[in-house]
């Protein structure tokens, strides 16, 4: 969470996530999106966070401060919550 994204990224632009959509479609063009802009593991991390909204913005908020450590760990949790919802 130190790193910022920095002032010349430009930002994709990326759908919101509310929680009713499959999970495995949103990653997948999240993933999509980030292969075209590109960017560091911590701006995939920030930009993932920034799409949601609704449900999976609840379920990230109430994560415990350090329960994810590395954005390869973001879509695994990721899917295990909001698959089932």
């Amino acid at each position: 969470m130190d790193e910022l994204v920095p002032t010349h990224y430009i930002t994709p632009k990326i759908a919101s996530f509310i929680g009713r959509e499959y999970p495995e479609n949103h990653l997948t063009a999240f993933n999509a999106q980030m292969i075209v802009f590109g960017g560091t593991n911590v701006i995939h991390y920030n930009m993932f966070m920034s799409t949601f909204t609704g449900t999976s913005l609840q379920w990230f908020s109430g994560l415990p401060d350090g329960h994810i450590t590395s954005f390869a760990q973001f879509p695994i949790f990721f899917r295990e919550h909001l698959s089932v919802n």
